[in-house]
């Protein structure tokens, strides 16, 4: 979520929302945990499982030697609905595939209708998450068929830490007072863990889902992290275009590093070393 995959600007380089912030540059200096894209299609058939030879095709165009591990793989989505008359649920399984690399730390899941990329090394944009969904989602399509997306979405988990953060007091400086919520308040002293989830409309089909928070480490000392959850996603029917999915993906990359910068304290942002993206860089 910190650097340009474009070396010009334009209307996907705008944050979503009309949200203030910076949105091209780097962090010298990132907490992240994980890094998620994802991007769902209309399903082509009924099937609840992804055929091996198509992940088998997919997996070669992507280099067997970049993702050395093929492994099987199942989701299941829970779903409930509350009626008048009770409550009724319903589970879904779908069986697909993981492509990963040596040390599992980046990864690519084959569904029978999504895709999604994650990484624990991520580096940049454009090289951790951008390019290679792109090219999953080219070579998924070509073996399925799958003409019609329903869903993009980014997902950035980052856990700020600091050593000389003993006490969940030390982020009340470091946040800004709309994520630091009783941290400010008079029970302040008393704050032991705080968790909370906004939601937000950022266009008439793309919202964001923020969860922050201070949490205890494990361990014998006590030290206390802050969470920094951005999920960013559109939700729209739209036929597959290989460019316009990648310039949508962009934006939504955009949309979550505005929406990191709006968190935190100007001063903290400076700690982490924000350097603006030139054209050589990005």
């Amino acid at each position: 979520m910190n650097e340009l995959t474009s070396t010009d600007i334009d209307e996907f380089d705008t944050p979503l929302g009309g949200i203030d912030g910076l949105s091209r540059l780097r962090l010298e200096r990132t907490y992240m945990e994980a890094a998620v894209a994802e991007v769902r299609f209309l399903p082509t058939n009924e099937s609840e499982s992804l055929p091996e030879d198509i992940a088998i095709a997919v997996w070669k165009g992507l280099g067997q030697t970049r993702f050395p591990l093929f492994e099987r793989h199942s989701m299941s989505n829970f779903s409930l609905m509350v009626t008048p008359n009770g409550a009724d649920s319903s589970v879904r399984a779908q069986h697909g595939w993981i492509l990963a690399t040596a040390d599992r730390r980046s990864s690519i899941t084959l569904l029978p209708a999504m895709v999604v990329v994650q990484t624990s090394n991520y580096e940049r944009f454009s090289t951790s998450l951008g390019q290679p969904l792109m090219d999953a989602l080219r070579l998924f399509a070509e073996e399925t068929g799958a003409s019609m997306i329903q869903r993009i979405g980014l997902r950035y988990i980052n856990r700020l830490q600091d050593p000389l953060a003993s006490s969940p007091l030390f982020w009340n400086d470091h946040v800004r007072p709309a994520f630091a919520g009783p941290l400010l308040g008079t029970l302040a002293p008393l704050v032991e863990g705080l968790h909370q989830q906004v939601q937000l409309r950022l266009a008439p089909t793309a919202a964001a889902r923020v969860q922050s928070g201070v949490f205890r480490e494990q361990g014998g000392e006590e030290r206390y992290s802050f969470l920094v959850d951005l999920d960013v996603f559109r939700e729209e029917a739209l036929p597959f275009d290989g460019v316009l999915c990648a310039n949508l993906t962009r934006q939504l990359n955009r949309t979550a590093l505005a929406l990191f910068c709006q968190m935190l304290s100007d001063q903290y942002l400076a700690e982490l070393g924000p350097v603006e993206i030139s054209e050589v860089e990005a």
